[in-house]
Formats: structure tokens, C-alpha cells, sequence
């Protein structure tokens, strides 16, 4: 599964599981199968022909075909367990055993015992065996069929002169046997160990090439392969949209699909330099900046394209620019702040000194006033600027919306107190409840209410504030006057930073809002509503209920 990291195979090769035999180690067990039945028949092939007395030194007939009789009989019945693979493997690997050992015993009392050379027969159940069982379970049908070679010679000598060459060749027969088991045994560990090996490296491959299809698939960049003859091999999803591609692009020749990416593929592909001017695949498609490797040594190999935005690169570099211009800016705001203080200052020494009281100095008091008023102004930039580029974590709470309004416009007042600015609150719900971080709420406000009394024109300026829960069940508020509102052609860049339209105006207020409000995980948009003026409406992000 992906994502799931798995241990390396190991040890014997062999699962833990009762019955996890793999289907090779079952084809043992039915070619053993099928070696009883071809032996069964070649022996009674021999009885009918009579040609058992001339392969055999001492041969009972009667006994051989009750041998051949009994070996037929357990061959069918093993072959039958074979084919249900029931009981499980091990288990039969011993029945297998045992019914060769006891066929194979009488086999061997019927015709001579081992001398007669039909002890070799043997071994080849030894070793099946031994290919589909642990070591020790290996030695130990080993030694079995050792103790019944012994047991046979035994058992034909029991009324006889024992023949110590009998017994020789059954200990030979034996060391043989082990010798067999062992070797046998030693090459199925090894061919186990290799095929588990094989198996978890290529599922760890299949692992990982799902996790690259995934990867590229989920890409915002366009990634294309294509072959030497500039045909397309493989896309993602990035790539057909950027490139405007068709359902049935795989497979075919660039050319036919984006002629321009075609012809700057065949000038990389003869001097290995290409442009990077943004493309487009034809009329109306987005513009791309293609980048070429090749997948390989030779000039054969597949060469990977790599398509990026031209709008998104774009948008990334104004994005650097301006975070480098922030940086600048709060360093120049922050050297300007001490001979500011000193400006400020001694302008208000000079009002209050006697030669401005004097009323022949009209025009100096005039010209005092400006440097007044535009040292303000240069404070306040000072003051957002600085205010963008301390950006303090935010610390929300949760706010009782219509009370905070009506507490937050009381203090708005008290700054206007010669002139109020009229604030409405209409009628909105007591249980409303959103979380925010106060001050930064308050200064969004401030900033709009600012920017409604500035911009609102000549005649009497009214804010409107209202709220309510949308169909997604977050809180809204809304900040609208009766003013003219703001121009179409100027809405897409009002929230830019040092952009205005007033002379006395910074260009920061609507720019520092939108911040604010995202640092909050809220969202500020420009509401054009028929009737009225400019309409901000603020949509929070966490909106419980009281």
C-alpha cells in the first residue's frame, strides 16, 4: 500500500503464515506426483514383459506386484491431495515421504534390498522434499530415509546371514540421502530468498512509481516526454490544460499539436540552446516558458519538457518585488522616524515663538502650517509602513459584534469631536459572534471609515454598517457610505500598494485592510451595489455562535 514502508525479506525466505506456500513449491509436490505413477508403470511394465528377473538379481513376484499394487495406490492418493492442496503443504511434503519410504520398502524387500540398486530411488523424494521445507524438517526426512534403508537390509537378513556389504551399501545409500537433502535444500533457501527479494523490490518500485504518477499528476507545472521523432509520449494534466492539447494528443507529433513548442524542441534539440520567452501553443493559450532535458546519454533518449506559467512566473517575481520593496520600505520609514520627530518638533517651537504671533507674518504662518500638515502626512506613511512590516502574530477573540461596533465608533468620534462623521449601525443580530483579533479589526475599520469621509464627495457623508450569515453560514460585515463609490476602471487595482487617487492620499490604507484581514483569515471585497456608494463587505473565517 502506498505510503506504507515494508521490511526487507530475510531469514529462510518463508512467510509466517500456516499455508503461504508459493505455487512453485506446489508443482514440486505434483511432479512428485506424477514420478510415482511414470515409475509405477515402467515397473509393471516390466512384470508384463518379463523383464523383471533380467534387471533384477532376486526377484518375488508375488511380493513386487504387491509392492507395485501398493505404490500405484498411494501415488493416486497423494496426487488427489496435491490437486485440493489440503492438508497444507508441510503437512503432505511428510505424507509424501511416508508413502514413498513404506512403497519404496517393500519395493526394495521385493527385489534385493539396496545392493539391488533400487535404493536409489529414494533420493528423489528426499530431495523434493528437502526443496520445499525448512532445514531441520529436511534433515530429519533425510534421516528417516536413511533408518528405513537400514531397516529393510534388516529385515532381509533377519532369518539369514547378515552381510556386512549389504549394510555398507545402505550407509553409502544414507550419506548419500543427507548429502542430497542438504544441497537441495541450500539451493531452494537460496532461490526463495531471491524470489521474496524480487518481489519486495518490485513492489517497492510499483510503490514508487505510483507515488511519481501521483506527483506528476498533482504538478501545477506541465510536464511532457517526448521521443526522438518529437512525438508526445506521456503528459499530465498540467501540461494538456496549459497547452490546450487535445483528448487524443498521446502518441502524436508535437507539430501537430503545439507548432511553436515544436520549433523551439528542434532548435534545443540541433545547438542545445533554446530562448526563454514565454510561448503559446496557438491564438488564446496561455503562455508558457518551456524548459528541455534530455532523459539519457545518447541522442536518442526521450527529452522531458517541463512547461511553467508565464502569468504565474510573473505573478511570483511582482510577488518577490514587492516583499523586497516592503523590506526596503520599513528600513527607509525607520531611518526617517528620528529627523522626523526633529522636524515636528521645531515646527512647534516655531508656532509658539513671537515672531509667528505677529500678524505681519501671515505668509510664514501659512508656509509653517504646510510643513505641519505634510509632516503629518509623512508620519502617517511612516506609521503604516512600519505597521506592514512588524505584521504581530494576531490574537483573535471572540467579539459580540454589534456591541464592539457600537463601542469602536464611539471611539472613532472622539477624534472628530469639532465635526462628527455620521456612523449608522442598521439592524444587526445581538447573538452575531466572530472571532478576530480587536485591534486589527479596529484598524480595518478606521481605514474605511477614512477612506468613505475622504472619498465620499461635497455633500454630507453617511457610513452604513451592516452584517448578517451567509449561505456558508459565515458572518459578514459590510462598510458602505452614499458617496459616488469607486470608478470601475480602478477597482482591480485599489488594493495595491501606493496606489490612490487623492493627493493627500498614502496609497496604504486599502493594502494594509486586505492584509490585516487575511492575517485574520478573513476576506475583504468590493461590493458595487446599485443606490449606494463604495461597499466593502468582510467575511470571517470563524463565525460561533452565541
Amino acid at each position: 500500500m502506498l505510503g506504507l514502508k515494508r521490511d526487507r525479506p530475510g531469514g529462510d525466505g518463508r512467510s509466517s503464515l500456516p499455508d503461504a506456500a508459493a505455487p512453485e513449491e506446489w508443482r514440486v509436490l505434483h511432479l512428485l506426483s506424477l514420478y510415482r505413477l511414470m515409475l509405477v508403470m515402467l515397473l509393471i511394465a516390466a512384470i508384463k514383459s518379463g523383464f523383471a528377473p533380467k534387471i533384477f538379481e532376486s526377484v518375488a513376484d508375488n511380493r513386487l506386484r504387491l509392492a507395485c499394487l501398493v505404490y500405484g495406490v498411494v501415488a493416486l492418493l497423494l496426487m488427489a491431495l496435491v490437486q485440493r492442496r489440503r492438508p497444507v503443504l508441510e503437512t503432505q511434503a511428510h505424507l509424501h515421504l511416508l508413502g514413498d519410504l513404506i512403497s519404496l520398502s517393500l519395493l526394495l524387500y521385493a527385489c534385493g534390498g539396496v545392493p539391488s540398486g533400487l535404493g536409489a530411488l529414494v533420493i528423489t523424494p528426499v530431495v523434493g522434499g528437502a526443496l520445499v521445507l525448512s532445514p531441520r524438517m529436511a534433515m530429519l526426512q533425510a534421516a528417516l530415509a536413511t533408518i528405513a534403508m537400514f531397516g529393510v537390509e534388516i529385515a532381509r537378513r533377519y532369518d539369514q546371514h547378515f552381510d556386512a556389504g549389504d549394510f555398507t551399501a545402505a550407509g553409502v545409500l544414507g550419506l548419500m540421502l543427507f548429502g542430497a537433502s542438504i544441497a537441495a535444500n541450500a539451493v531452494a533457501q537460496r532461490a526463495r530468498n531471491s524470489e521474496a527479494l524480487a518481489e519486495w523490490v518490485g513492489s517497492e518500485f510499483a510503490d514508487l512509481s505510483e507515488l511519481n504518477e501521483s506527483i506528476v499528476s498533482g504538478m501545477q507545472t506541465g510536464v511532457l516526454v517526448v521521443d526522438s521523432e518529437l512525438r508526445i509520449r506521456r503528459m499530465n494534466a498540467a501540461a494538456r490544460r496549459l497547452m490546450q492539447l487535445s483528448d487524443d494528443a498521446d502518441n502524436r507529433l508535437v507539430e501537430a499539436e503545439a507548432p511553436a513548442l515544436a520549433a523551439r524542441l528542434r532548435l534545443w534539440s540541433t545547438d542545445g540552446l533554446a530562448s526563454g520567452a514565454p510561448i503559446a501553443s496557438r491564438p488564446g493559450a496561455a503562455e508558457v516558458v518551456p524548459r528541455f532535458s534530455r532523459l539519457g546519454s545518447d541522442r536518442y533518449s526521450p527529452i522531458l519538457v517541463l512547461l511553467e506559467d508565464a502569468a504565474l512566473l510573473r505573478e511570483q517575481a511582482q510577488q518577490m518585488k514587492l516583499a523586497a520593496l516592503g523590506r526596503l520600505s520599513a528600513n527607509i520609514a525607520h531611518e526617517i522616524r528620528n529627523p522626523l520627530s526633529a522636524i515636528h518638533q521645531a515646527s512647534q517651537l516655531l508656532a509658539e515663538a513671537d515672531l509667528f504671533t505677529d500678524p505681519g507674518q501671515a505668509q510664514n504662518r501659512r508656509l509653517l502650517a504646510m510643513i505641519q500638515r505634510h509632516g503629518q502626512r509623512i508620519d502617517k506613511i511612516v506609521q503604516d509602513v512600519l505597521a506592514m512590516s512588524r505584521r504581530e502574530p494576531p490574537q483573535p477573540v471572540t467579539i459580540a459584534l454589534k456591541d464592539w461596533l457600537v463601542r469602536t465608533a464611539g471611539l472613532y468620534q472622539e477624534g472628530f469631536s469639532a465635526r462628527p462623521r455620521p456612523i449608522e449601525i442598521l439592524e444587526i443580530p445581538a447573538g452575531l459572534h466572530v472571532r478576530f483579533d480587536p485591534n486589527h479589526l479596529q484598524q480595518i475599520l478606521f481605514n474605511l471609515w477614512d477612506n468613505a469621509f475622504l472619498h465620499g464627495g461635497g455633500g454630507e457623508v453617511l457610513v452604513l454598517l451592516d452584517a448578517g450569515i451567509d449561505e456558508q453560514q459565515h458572518v459578514w460585515l459590510e462598510v458602505s457610505d452614499n458617496g459616488p463609490g469607486i470608478a470601475e476602471d480602478l477597482r482591480e487595482h485599489m488594493f495595491e500598494p501606493f496606489f490612490t487617487t487623492a493627493h493627500q492620499g498614502t496609497g496604504l490604507g486599502l493594502f494594509l485592510t486586505r492584509e490585516l484581514c487575511e492575517y485574520n483569515q478573513a476576506r475583504i471585497a468590493y461590493r458595487p451595489s446599485p443606490g449606494r456608494g463604495a461597499c466593502f463587505r468582510l467575511t470571517f473565517a470563524h463565525t460561533p455562535a452565541a
